[in-house]
């Protein structure tokens, strides 16, 4: 489903709080690896410069940083174990076949009224910055979604529309045929979300199904991210 143009950004759109969802971003870099070098993977989450830059000093060979960040203890569901067994995979792949994977880290929206405005400003800051780079990007499926839609009344524009006013950009939604995620430590029928019930429809480019979905496990009680990678 890759294969048929050159794109800027693949943009999966999930949902938060699955153990499914970083070994199928895992999945989707083999892919891309054995058809484009190099690649960015960039994920929905709220680090620091100085968190982001650890984490990337990380994955190209450097320390294990010594702390983790505190978003990944409280991320709804972003950050799971499975996403620390992602980072270490990504460490080893650079490793053996040179640095051709990078990261980058992209809601610096905490506070703004633009939420979906200042994601895609990084993303696509990112991209200009690194014109070679394939960018797949693991977010929310409301952020996924390619074109506008109607919330509450009003023409909502998501990151992905917004992005593809000047980039090359495919969007897969990720549809769960049954199981659970967790969602602020509670664990919930993933087949009940609205996002879910409504499908891909008219707003993604593919869907990739997932047979079952398993809660994420709470990390909380981790406070060094050496004792997970």
């Amino acid at each position: 489903m890759l294969q048929q143009k050159q794109f800027d950004f693949i943009i999966v759109g999930e949902m938060h709080g699955s153990q499914q969802n970083a070994p199928l971003m895992q999945e989707l870099l083999a892919i891309i690896l054995a058809k484009s070098k190099p690649v960015t993977i960039a994920f929905e989450w709220a680090l620091s410069n100085r968190e982001r830059e650890a984490l990337r000093t990380y994955i190209h060979g450097g320390d294990i940083p010594e702390q983790l960040p505190s978003f990944f203890a409280n991320s709804d569901g972003r950050f799971t174990y499975e996403h620390a067994a992602l980072l270490k995979w990504i460490r080893g792949y650079n490793k053996t076949h040179g640095n051709f994977i990078d990261l980058h880290t992209f809601d610096e929206s905490i506070g703004s009224k633009e939420p979906e405005q200042v994601m895609t400003d990084s993303l696509r800051t990112y991209k200009i910055n690194h014109p070679e780079s394939l960018v797949l990007v693991e977010t929310g499926n409301m952020h996924a979604r390619s074109l506008s839609y109607v919330f509450m009344g009003s023409e909502y524009v998501p990151m992905a529309a917004l992005l593809k006013k000047d980039q090359a950009v495919f969007s897969i939604f990720l549809k769960y045929i049954q199981g659970q995620i967790s969602v602020e430590g509670v664990n919930r029928d993933v087949t009940e979300a609205v996002a879910q019930k409504e499908g891909a429809g008219v707003y993604f480019d593919a869907e990739v199904d997932i047979p079952f979905s398993q809660p994420a496990q709470d990390i909380k009680e981790l406070t060094k991210i050496s004792k997970l990678l």
